[in-house]
């Protein structure tokens, strides 16, 4: 029987996707172009290499779409349109079907869209656009209800499409863009081919050669455990055909694009999955993808994961309606794996073979997980090690950081195996805003602080740090209210790049507009351990002197947070600001 969000999805969720990133983008301008950009957020957000969204990919997908729209500079396509698109009815019609919402900000616009095509209610939508940073949601909903229901939407898949850029180009936005109102002959696409995914049919460059083998245990005599220590694994690795034919799709596509082809590839894993052959290539600093499904082929390229002292990521082969298969890394012999959002760590092994997982849910906890304990008997300390997933090619390692009275651990982060090491916070966190676009190597909670709550309850002050592979991140605050009512996460700020909340830069403060039961709004706010004072002024004043690193100052009882920007400032015992993570 299908689960709640399979019952719930649309048969044209790409479309619902498209027309909520158009009808929100709208509040930012109306300008030509939201079409084609409501087009490319979409195609951005979804996995690589997919057309539509799975279902259990489906609440992330649209988190995603959601926070990208609101926020529109803060993505970027991947690459080049290679079509331009715009309505059938000529250059701003998007913008004249939208007339009817004219006065309405973005996320008023988005409320809209959520209930109008999503049918969420109107709680549900003012919850969705809270954990995406919108910080008057409730206003943003009510303001959408005055609008009436029979505002006649457009068919954002029904449009016409103009060429540039290069064949490959063309061939990814038309996959994504559904109907195309397209002369063909015009555009010089004769001859293109007829399969599905990258369209990868013919071949001009000859391929490059494989990279010599090692042997299966060659990885006991290499100092250097990434992926150039992996053997090739899988029951395809001597079909000669497939993965010559995988490495000339690969190399096709490169020629086509604007990456290189592969020099020197060496094959990690060659076999079927799930129904479909699978070849994993490496060629640093690149992992490609390449899967075929009946007539259907297609080449997602990826860059290699990082690899820390003993906490080595599992790499994703494919995605099913049952679940995904992982490819662990040679010298891990123990795998097992507990969902998110339950009471406690429920570890249950996980079947393997020659290094493939068994089928495991995916995205069932707010779009992400999930968690996985490897453990490499041979190697370092042996230990087990958290990973999870957050839909990219490799599992990010999990950790936590407890808050005082507890020391600093010097070697990093605790592995996340157990609730009094992190395990039901990041059940929690893991529903607070969406993990970054890109590949993430780290994904480690630092709690920083603990509070009180006005009225009863306890607020746990966390700052979630997702390490990217290049060494960049995001640093985001999140005050976890726990109350006899429940638990509530709150965004409470974040930021891109830079140290915080690592070992470089431990000293951060943030602070939030936080709802008791009985309607009263407080502002709360929190500083980690070396904090001698936190002062707000703005919309709230208060300040504390006495070193606990917490601030709590009663405001008014209304619907709504007040508006008037707070501005908060935290000094640390030698006179030093320190960082404070806002909206």
């Amino acid at each position: 029987m299908p689960g709640p969000l399979e019952q719930r999805l649309s048969p044209n969720a790409y479309r619902n996707l498209v027309l909520l990133a158009l009808v929100t983008l709208s509040g930012h301008r109306n300008s030509p172009g939201l079409l084609e950009d409501a087009h490319r957020l979409v195609t951005g957000a979804l996995p690589r290499g997919r057309r539509h969204p799975r279902p259990h990919e489906y609440v992330r997908v649209r988190r995603r779409v959601l926070r990208r729209s609101l926020l529109p500079r803060s993505w970027h396509p991947r690459g080049q349109a290679g079509m331009r698109v715009s309505p059938v009815d000529g250059t701003g019609g998007e913008v004249r079907a939208l007339e009817a919402l004219d006065g309405l900000d973005s996320p008023a616009r988005a409320a809209y869209a959520l209930m109008r095509m999503e049918s969420l209610d109107a709680e549900a939508a003012t919850a969705l656009l809270a954990s995406v940073g919108v910080r008057e949601a409730a206003t943003a909903v009510e303001r959408a209800r005055e609008v009436p229901a029979t505002l006649r939407l457009p068919d954002p898949t029904v449009v016409r499409v103009s060429g540039r850029g290069s064949l490959m180009h063309r061939r990814g936005l038309v996959a994504a863009a559904g109907v195309l109102v397209l002369a063909v002959a015009a555009l010089g696409l004769t001859g293109a081919g007829t399969s599905g995914g990258t369209g990868v049919t013919t071949f001009t460059a000859p391929p490059p050669r494989l990279a010599g083998a090692g042997a299966p245990d060659s990885w006991r005599e290499s100092f250097r455990l990434d992926l150039t220590a992996w053997h090739p694994r899988g029951e395809a690795v001597e079909d000669d055909a497939l993965v010559r034919r995988s490495l000339a799709a690969w190399t096709e596509q490169e020629g086509h694009g604007t990456g290189r082809a592969p020099s020197a590839p060496a094959l990690l894993f060659a076999g079927e999955v799930a129904d479909r052959d699978v070849v994993l290539l490496h060629d640093g600093p690149r992992v490609a993808r390449y899967t075929r499904e009946g007539g259907e082929e297609r080449v997602e390229v990826f860059a290699e994961p990082g690899n820390g002292v003993a906490n080595w990521p599992a790499l994703r082969l494919t995605d099913t309606d049952a679940g995904t298969h992982y490819l662990l890394p040679p010298w891990v012999s123990e795998a097992a794996t507990a969902p998110l959002g339950q009471a406690g760590a429920d570890w249950s092994e996980v079947g393997h073979e020659d290094g493939v997982t068994e089928a495991l849910p995916t995205g069932e906890h707010c779009g992400v997980g999930p968690v996985l304990r490897l453990r490499a008997p041979e190697v370092a300390h042996g230990e087990p090690y958290t990973a999870i997933d957050l839909g990219g090619l490799d599992t990010a390692h999990l950790g936590y950081m407890p808050p005082p009275p507890a020391e600093i651990r010097r070697m990093g982060p605790h592995e996340v195996l157990d609730p009094e090491q992190g395990f039901g916070l990041w059940g929690e966190l893991a529903c607070a805003g969406a993990p970054p676009e890109g590949p993430v190597r780290t994904a480690t909670a630092w709690e920083f602080a603990v509070q009180e709550l006005p009225g009863g309850g306890e607020g746990r002050w966390a700052c979630v740090r997702f390490g990217a592979h290049d060494g960049g991140g995001l640093a985001r605050a999140v005050l976890v209210a726990q109350t006899d009512e429940g638990t509530e996460t709150v965004v409470a700020g974040e930021r891109e790049g830079g140290w915080d909340c690592s070992n470089l830069n431990r000293q951060v403060a943030a602070g939030t507009w936080w709802q008791e039961a009985d309607g009263r709004w407080h502002y709360l706010a929190a500083a980690s351990r070396e904090v001698d004072t936190i002062t707000a002024v703005g919309g709230v004043e208060g300040s504390s002197e006495d070193g606990t690193g917490v601030l709590a100052v009663s405001g008014p009882r209304a619907d709504s947070p007040p508006v008037e920007e707070v501005a908060l400032t935290a000094l640390d015992v030698r006179g030093d600001e320190m960082t404070v993570l806002s909206p």
